[in-house]
Parts: structure tokens; sequence; C-alpha cells
């Protein structure tokens, strides 16, 4: 009986003993160990889980829901000088969880002009301010059920203070631009006899003016040059992206990645042209006016003190040769000449060089302009430059501008109606 107990006994403190082991163990890695996962997520299409491809829908909605991404821009150069330069950059997202179509939502920026990084200036301010602060120098619109509008204090605002639902591998998340960049600078206080260096710790807070110029020097300096193109960016610098969980229908603070690299893809529209018409717009605005550049009977002209300018430039234009010449005549390609019939209120001008690319110009082929307006032509190089039967007939040209070393010969009724000439 006594050797039963005693068993007993060296058991159950042997028991206690690996308990206690157990228990240390398990507090050491609770409170001392902390796993890290390197993680890397792609923000892409944020079709909805309920969009699939059918041959129910039509083109135009395919393209809608199939062509839907996080991000969005347009950025149209303005490098041939024949409109305005345009920068816009949208963001679709969802309004709940559920991730599907009928939750589309999608809030933009844009800017007229290239806005570069270099542009933004630093300015003092308080963390509460950052968080609120949006730029007034852009304009801003939000798209719900296929209508994109400007609504003042009606739309999102695109601050540090949003926040956005998107789709990461059919899971919901919330986006939110909470990035910064601390560094140090030192002051020497009179307390001190200025002998003391106080080191103070100074806070940039990332707004989407950051996100926005970033993103348009991508576009910019991109190796494929004009076109429609995906690149993957990189977000986590600006954005943290937090986990929906199901069970508590709260966005989690803490995600289980503690190291996350957040890859987004940027879908981009890069152009050489500028931007003439609202309906080259992303959003189907310009400048808050959903009519830009569009006169119709019943809006007031006075409102476009200018016409819209178009430098047209060797590059435009058909060469023909021509052996009696030993030279290249000009002129306006059919499909040219009826874009700009189509196109109205534009002010055309006229820029021929008597050498482009190695090529020997030597003046305006017959008909080259006729009854295409033209308000100035300009011509530069040495030599005699040929303006053939009807060159430039019925063009209504105002202005014409040659060098100085340049002899203008004029065939029959080459030009008709008065103009100025001016010796450059």
């Amino acid at each position: 009986m006594d050797l039963f107990k005693t068993i007993a006994n060296v058991c159950l403190v042997l028991l206690a003993l690996i308990a206690g082991g157990v228990c240390c163990v398990y507090g050491y890695y609770h409170f001392c160990v902390k796993d890290i996962t390197i993680g890397t997520n792609y923000v892409d299409n944020q079709v909805g889980l309920d969009v699939f491809a059918s041959d129910d829908l039509t083109e135009e909605q395919k393209h809608e829901f199939e062509e839907r991404y996080f991000m969005e821009a347009n950025f149209f150069s303005n490098d041939k000088e024949n409109g305005i330069v345009l920068q816009e950059l949208k963001f679709n997202y969802f309004t709940d969880y559920t991730l599907t179509s009928n939750a589309y939502r999608s809030t933009g920026m844009q800017f007229l002009g290239d806005l570069k990084q270099s542009d933004l200036v630093i300015t003092k301010t308080t963390k509460n301010e950052a968080q609120k602060y949006e730029s007034n120098s852009l304009s801003y619109y939000d798209t719900t059920n296929g209508v994109t509008w400007e609504g003042n204090k009606l739309r999102t605002p695109l601050n540090r203070d949003a926040s956005f639902i998107i789709k990461i591998d059919n899971r919901a998340f919330e986006i939110q631009l909470t990035g910064t960049y601390e560094w140090t600078t030192h002051k020497r206080s009179w307390w001190s006899l200025w002998l003391y260096n106080q080191p103070i710790t100074n806070i940039l807070y990332y707004n989407y003016l950051n996100v926005f110029a970033d993103c348009m020097q991508a576009i910019r300096t991109n190796n494929q040059g004009y076109g429609d193109y995906y690149i993957t960016v990189d977000l986590s610098q600006y954005f943290t992206i937090r986990e929906y969980d199901l069970e508590s229908g709260k966005f989690k603070e803490d995600n289980v990645t503690d190291i996350i690299k957040n890859y987004s893809v940027l879908k981009f529209h890069y152009d050489e042209n500028g931007a003439r018409n609202s309906t080259q717009s992303t959003f189907g605005i310009i400048d808050c006016d959903p009519k830009y550049d569009l006169i119709q009977n019943d809006i007031d002209t006075t409102y476009w003190q200018e016409r819209m300018v178009y430098n047209l430039t060797d590059k435009d234009f058909t060469l023909r040769y021509s052996e009696v010449y030993d030279g290249y005549f000009v002129s306006l390609n059919i499909d040219t000449k009826k874009l700009f019939e189509e196109m109205p209120r534009v002010k055309v001008n006229l820029k021929i060089d008597t050498s482009y690319n190695d090529k020997k110009v030597v003046g305006i082929d017959y008909n080259g302009f006729e009854n295409f307006e033209i308000d100035t032509l300009t011509v530069q190089g040495t030599g005699k430059f040929y303006l053939l039967d009807k060159a430039l007939y019925d063009s209504k040209v105002q202005t014409i501008k040659y060098s100085s070393g340049l002899i203008l010969d004029f065939g029959k009724d080459a030009v008709n109606g008065e103009y100025v000439e001016m010796v450059i």
C-alpha cells in the first residue's frame, strides 16, 4: 500500500513538472517568439465576384466588367502640340465586403498640365490637417452606377482619412493611405549658447498628390513609349492593407502577414496628342465641364475665349517626290482633312521645313491644302519654295511666314484672298 502511494506521488510530481515545462514553453513562444511571414499580394483586377464571361453580355459590358483595375491612369502629353496636357488617375473599389458588381464605385483625380513630384512643395502642418488635406489644384470625380460626377461635399474625398474596399485573391481587404517619411534635422538653441545640436524629428505625411505624381512619372518614363500598357507598382510605401474578418464583421488591425509587399497593377493610356474633348477623358469630363470643347446651340460660346490651336508639321503631311524639281512636295491626306472638318472651332497652323528627315522639301503640291482652313503658314529653310497650282486655294490663310534665305514661287491661283507676308 505504501509502495503504491509512493509511485502515485512520484507520478503526480512528474506530471506537474511536465505541465509546468509545457506552460513555460508556451509562454516563451507566445510572448517572446513572433513568427514573421513575408508575403506578396497582388492588387490587380477589381471585377465583382458575380461577374463572369457570358455570351449574354454586350461588348461594352464586357469591357466595363473585365477591364476594371484598382488603379487606372490617363496621360495626354500634348507632345504634338495639338491640345492640352491632361493627367488622370482613377481608383476602382467596392462599397461593401460582398465584392459584387452592384457595389462598384470609382473615385479619381484630374490635373490640367504636367504634374511632377518636383512641383510639390512641403509645408508645415499638423497631423490632423495632413489627414484631411486634399489639394485644390486638381479636379475630383466619383463614378456610381456608370455615371461620373463632381459633387463637392457629396463625393468621396481623396485624403488620408479615406479607405477603400478592394479585392485580393477573391477576398475583401481595406486599403488606406497611411505612409510617412521621417528625417532628422538639428537646431542650436540660445539656452545652450548655440553649442548643442538639438535633434528634431520631421514627419512628411504622404498624400494623394504624391501617389498621383509618382504614377505619372512611371508612365512618362516607360520604355515602350505611347500606347496602352499594364505595369505593377509597389504600394507598400504609401498604403496599409487590412483583411476583412468575416466572423467579427470588421477589418483586422493586424494582418497575418507582418511584412507585406503590396503590388498593384496600374493600367494606363499614354498619348502623344493633347486632349481636345471631354470624351477623351477617363471620366468623360475635363475641368468639371462634361461639354468641354463641344459647341451646341444652347451653349454660350463666349465661354471659350480662344479656339483650340493645332500645329501641323512635316510628319503630319503626305510627301510626293518629283524628279522634275528634284525634291518632295507636301500635301494634306484625305483622312486628316476629314478629321478637322468634323472638329468645330479649331485654328490650324502649318510649319514646313525644307529639310525633313534627310528629305529635300521643295514646296506644296497641287491642291495640297485647298479648301483647308489655315491661320498661319511658316516655311523655314533656304533656296526656292514652290506653291503649285491651287496649293492654298480657299484656305483662308491669314499669314505666310518664311525664312529670309527662302524665295517663294507661286503657281496659278496658288493663293486667293488677302494675307500678310512676314520674313523671319
